[in-house]
C-alpha cells in the first residue's frame, strides 16, 4: 500500500506543471499607502511576483502586515527599509522568516567609490540573515553617456570590483530603446555580464523599461519583448522592470505612464506588460538553470559581440533577412540543446530561412514541439525557439 501510495504521488508530480524560479520583478513597486491586498492582486494580475518596495522607516510592525497582506495575494517583497539597511540587527530577525519576504533591498548602483561602504553594509545586513538575498543593483555601461564625476573605470573592471561585495546574483540595469534608436553598447554590456556571470559563478538579472521618462519612449510589446528576450538569450536568471509604479517626476526626470500612474490608477502601459509577462510565463521554464553555450549575432554585429561562425547542431542552412539581424543563442536544458533566435529589430518583422534535420522541432511559446517549417516571419524583437537534438 506504501509503495502504491508513492506512485500515486510521483505520478501527480509529474503532471503538475512545475513553477520556473526565474522571478519577474518590479523596481518600485507598490508604496506604503497602497500596500494592501487588493493592490497585490493587481500587481499578480500583471504577471509579477516580487514587488522592489521602499518603505524607509516604517515600523517593523507594519512591515509584517504588509508581509501578510502580499502572502494572501501570492506573491513575495524584496524590502528597502532603514530598520532593515540600517538597523539590521534589529529589522531583520523579526521579518526573516517571513514566506512572503523575497529579500533584502540595500543599494542603487553604487559609484566604484561606494565600493567599500556597500560591502561592509551588505555583510552586516547578510550576517542577520544567511539564507535570503541581499539586493545590489549594479550601474550599466553607457559608455560616453557616463557621468564623468563618477570616475568610472573599464565596465569589466568595475564587475570585477563589484564583485567582492559577495553578492548573490549580479543585477544590472541597462535602457536601451531611446527616441533616436538603440543605445550602441547594449549587447556589448551584456557580453561583459555574462561573462562576469560565468565567471564569478553567480547567475545575472537583467532589466526592462517600461516606464516613459526624458527621451525614453512609450513601450510597445514589441520594444519590451526585445529587451526580454535579448536578456533571457544571454541567460538572466530574473526580469526586471522599471518600473511598476510612476515614480514622483523630478527636475531631471520627467517619469510618466509607468503600469500604475502616480495616483494609483492603471495606465494603458498596465495592458502591454501584462500581456508581455503572459507570453514570458510560458518560456521561463525552458529559461531556468538553462546552461547558455554560446551567443552571437547575424547581419549586423554590434561592438563587443561575436559574428556566427558556425551553425549549430543539426541545422543545414540558417539565413536572416532584416535591417538589424538576428541574436543567436544556444543553450542547454534537461539533457537538450535549443537555439533562441530573436529579431533586435523591435519597429520591423525579420525573415528565418531554414534547413534542419527531421529531429529538430520548432518550441511554440507554451514550449509544444512542432514540426519545423523552411521559413518563418519573426515580428518586432520576438523570438524563436528550436529543439536541436
Amino acid at each position: 500500500m506504501r509503495k502504491l501510495g508513492i506512485i500515486i504521488l510521483s505520478l501527480l508530480f509529474s503532471i503538475l506543471p512545475i513553477q520556473a524560479e526565474i522571478p519577474i520583478v518590479a523596481y518600485f513597486g507598490i508604496p506604503l499607502e497602497y500596500s494592501n491586498v487588493n493592490r497585490f492582486k493587481e500587481f499578480k494580475e500583471a504577471g509579477f511576483d516580487v514587488s522592489i518596495c521602499f518603505y524607509n522607516d516604517t515600523p517593523v510592525d507594519t512591515l509584517i502586515r504588509i508581509l501578510n497582506d502580499a502572502q494572501r495575494s501570492d506573491i513575495r517583497l524584496l524590502i528597502s527599509s532603514g530598520w532593515v539597511s540600517v538597523q539590521p540587527h534589529v529589522g531583520i530577525p523579526r521579518i526573516k522568516d517571513h514566506p512572503a519576504l523575497y529579500g533584502y533591498f540595500l543599494q542603487d548602483e553604487p559609484w566604484p567609490k561606494d565600493i567599500p561602504e556597500t560591502t561592509r553594509r551588505y555583510q552586516a545586513m547578510a550576517k542577520q540573515d544567511t539564507k535570503k538575498p541581499t539586493y545590489v543593483n549594479l550601474l550599466p555601461d553607457y559608455g560616453d553617456g557616463m557621468p564623468r564625476d563618477i570616475k568610472m573605470p573599464p565596465y569589466k573592471q568595475y564587475l570585477k570590483e563589484t564583485s567582492t561585495i559577495g553578492l548573490p546574483f549580479i543585477s544590472f540595469d541597462f535602457y536601451p530603446i531611446r527616441e533616436f534608436g538603440i543605445r550602441e553598447t547594449w549587447y556589448s554590456c551584456l557580453e561583459d555580464v555574462r561573462q562576469e556571470s560565468l565567471r564569478t559563478g553567480k547567475p545575472f538579472w537583467a532589466f526592462a523599461l517600461c516606464t516613459p521618462h526624458v527621451d525614453y519612449p512609450q513601450p510597445t510589446i514589441e520594444m519590451l519583448r526585445l529587451q526580454v528576450y535579448s536578456d533571457l538569450a544571454y541567460g538572466a536568471q530574473a526580469i526586471e522592470y522599471f518600473t511598476y509604479w510612476t515614480p514622483k517626476p523630478t527636475d531631471e526626470w520627467d517619469f510618466h505612464d509607468a503600469p500604475i500612474s502616480q495616483d494609483g490608477q492603471r495606465t494603458k502601459t498596465y495592458d502591454v506588460v501584462k500581456r508581455m509577462n503572459q507570453e514570458l510565463r510560458g518560456l521561463l521554464p525552458l529559461f531556468d538553470k538553462a546552461e547558455v553555450l554560446s551567443v552571437n549575432h547575424m547581419v549586423k554585429i554590434p561592438t563587443g559581440t561575436t559574428k556566427l561562425q558556425r551553425i549549430p547542431t543539426n541545422i543545414r542552412k540558417l539565413k536572416i533577412v532584416g535591417k538589424e539581424g538576428a541574436l543567436i543563442s544556444t543553450f542547454k536544458k534537461n539533457g537538450h540543446e535549443y537555439m533562441a533566435v530573436v529579431n533586435k529589430d523591435y519597429q520591423s518583422s525579420m525573415k528565418i530561412y531554414i534547413n534542419a534535420k527531421s529531429s529538430v522541432k520548432m518550441m511554440t511559446k507554451q514550449l509544444k514541439e512542432t514540426t519545423v517549417k523552411s521559413y518563418y516571419k519573426v515580428g518586432g524583437g520576438d523570438i524563436l525557439i528550436f529543439k536541436l537534438k
